[in-house]
């Protein structure tokens, strides 16, 4: 009898190995080790924020041989913004092999950089800037441990973060679900994770109704679902006309409970108050953005009236040279090659503005 029960628990210990090597644990950031920069020194370039837009922008001012300071921010800032919660990212190539992209790019690019001949370059400061002030031709910024450092130039890509549902006065409810990815805030990047499905779009705006219209026409749905969460629908007569063409439904009650298997991090629905429930198995959250826009405040930069921060085809802002890259950026789309690319384009002028004041100094 206990042979048999020590193969019974035997086979349950490999299991449970077997599960554990299989799932594959969420990566940190990694701190990488560079010089400490001069309190009293201006340095070409100040990069606030290490996301997609970041990491890109701190990468190519390095590789341009620019002494760059690195703002990477501090944990609960690096929480704010969407890009610390960004999953496995299908619609770039080769990004599909990270479970956490942009998170695992930025230790990659870093690390790669502070080992490169130009690792001399980097200042990485692993905190986040509590304040920003224009003096004259330079910058200063001041970091939340009180520490200030001057720079001729600043790129903020400190991005935003996605409005959350509450469900019954918390947000934590659907938090698990997003993790997991089946629960979305970007129809661009994940609705094709719809294809086929049970849909959901928790949302009351005009917004909302367009990705729900949006991803009942491209991707065969089981069924769309619009919940406001007890919030007045603000649709107006012609959208609510298209709604109806495509039997998509709308329920205004409140949510009571979301459905689903947390541990596994799978959405089977919704549970309103009204005493009926509605099946899903993906939802998309469209309730608006917070910019983490701050900064860009405290210097008087020009905002659209989403607080995103209004900029030239260069991504200059009304201050001159205060350049914003990715998601806080006004007028373009919320991609991590959008984001990229901004970078990229910013970095070159800069670079290019750099080496025309040298050259003047001569």
């Amino acid at each position: 009898m206990k042979y048999y029960i020590f193969l019974f628990l035997a086979a349950i210990m490999a299991f449970s190995l077997i599960v554990q090597q299989n799932r594959r644990p969420d990566p940190k950031v990694i701190p990488v080790t560079t010089a400490q920069p001069e309190t009293n020194k201006i340095y070409p370039v100040a990069i606030i924020g290490a996301g997609a837009a970041g990491t890109m922008a701190v990468k190519r001012s390095v590789l341009n041989n620019n002494e760059t300071l690195l703002f990477a921010g501090a944990i609960q800032e690096r929480r704010r913004s969407r890009g610390n919660w960004v999953r496995t990212i299908d619609n770039v190539p080769g990004l599909e092999k990270y479970e956490r992209a942009v998170l695992e790019l930025r230790n990659e690019a870093l690390a790669d950089l502070v080992q490169s001949p130009f690792g001399s370059k980097l200042y990485v400061i692993e905190d986040s800037v509590a304040s920003i002030e224009k003096e004259s031709e330079r910058f200063k910024l001041t970091d939340k441990s009180g520490r200030v450092y001057f720079a001729k130039y600043v790129v903020m890509a400190t991005g935003m973060m996605d409005e959350q549902p509450h469900i019954q006065g918390s947000i934590r409810p659907i938090l698990p679900f997003a993790n997991g990815q089946t629960v979305a805030y970007c129809a661009v990047c994940d609705g094709h994770r719809s294809f086929g499905k049970k849909t959901v779009v928790i949302g009351h705006s005009e917004s909302a109704a367009s990705i729900a219209l949006l991803l009942s026409e491209k991707y065969q749905l089981e069924s769309m679902t619009i919940l406001t969460n007890g919030k007045k629908p603000e649709f107006t007569p012609k959208t609510l006309e298209k709604i109806n063409s495509r039997n998509i439904k709308i329920f205004d009650s409140p949510i009571l409970e979301i459905l689903g298997n947390i541990e596994q991090r799978q959405l089977t629905g919704f549970k309103l108050e009204s005493g009926g429930s509605v099946d899903a198995e993906m939802a998309f959250v469209a309730l608006g953005i917070r910019p983490n826009n701050q900064l860009a405040l405290q210097l008087g930069a020009k905002l659209d009236s989403t607080g995103l921060v209004v900029t030239d085809t260069n991504g200059e802002s009304t201050i001159p040279n205060l350049f914003v890259v990715g998601d806080l950026r006004a007028n373009s789309m919320k991609q991590v090659y959008t984001a990229w690319q901004h970078s990229v384009e910013t970095l070159q002028l800069i670079n290019r503005r750099i080496r025309e004041n040298s050259q003047q100094e001569k």
